[in-house]
């Protein structure tokens, strides 16, 4: 699987999440501190004497801010009203792939068939795509509301041939994909280059 980065999801603010996971982490670390406080209140008034000193320290709002943060950035965000609420969607998963390669003056050339495996995190995602003769691993991507007719992703990436493939080449390039509305299926194209000029058009369908 290719490195996980960055994405940007447009018209969507990371700072104003952040600022609520940090005000439910103060309440959190807060309401924390004071139940070890009254426990170890009533561990003394029934003989305990001996507590240790780790038990009275306050549970401070960063170490649970991570905690929080870790849980929101990994699962809880794609829970599907979260989802829909933060205004992230959640386009993680297998895909099946059906595409078709042009040639420079429109002619199809070959059909091809590929899977996408998506990992994807609040902050983070990595698209991969194999197929039986090349694998290619996203580089950058952004992810644009677009009402009801759903959401598109834009990515680049960079693909690398399979051993025993000597007319393919290493090379860059770029893709767009239009997700329906239910995030079952997409649409979309790619071009290639430096290093391989191709283009063509794509259709997934989530297994």
């Amino acid at each position: 699987m290719g490195v996980e980065h960055e994405y940007s999801v447009i018209g969507h603010k990371r700072t104003k999440i952040a600022f609520w996971l940090a005000f439910l982490s103060g309440g959190v670390a807060g309401g924390l501190s004071v139940l070890a406080g009254l426990g170890a209140e009533h561990l003394k008034a029934i003989g305990a004497h001996n507590i240790p000193d780790l038990i009275l320290w306050p549970v401070t709002g960063g170490a649970v801010f991570g905690v929080i943060f870790f849980i929101f950035d990994s699962v809880f965000w794609k829970i599907p009203f979260v989802s829909r609420m933060v205004g992230v969607p959640n386009v993680s998963g297998s895909w099946i792939v059906e595409g078709q390669s042009y040639d420079a003056t429109e002619r199809p050339t070959f059909a091809w068939k590929a899977r996408i495996e998506i990992t994807q995190k609040y902050q983070k995602i990595s698209i991969h795509l194999r197929t039986d003769s090349s694998e290619s691993h996203s580089v950058t991507a952004a992810i644009i509301p677009e009402g009801r007719a759903g959401y598109r992703l834009i990515y680049s990436y960079r693909n690398t041939p399979k051993p025993g493939e000597p007319e393919l080449n290493p090379h860059l390039g770029h893709c767009e994909l239009s997700f329906s509305p239910d995030l079952k299926t997409a649409q979309g194209h790619y071009f290639n280059s430096g290093g391989r000029f191709t283009h063509g058009t794509m259709n997934l369908e989530r297994t």
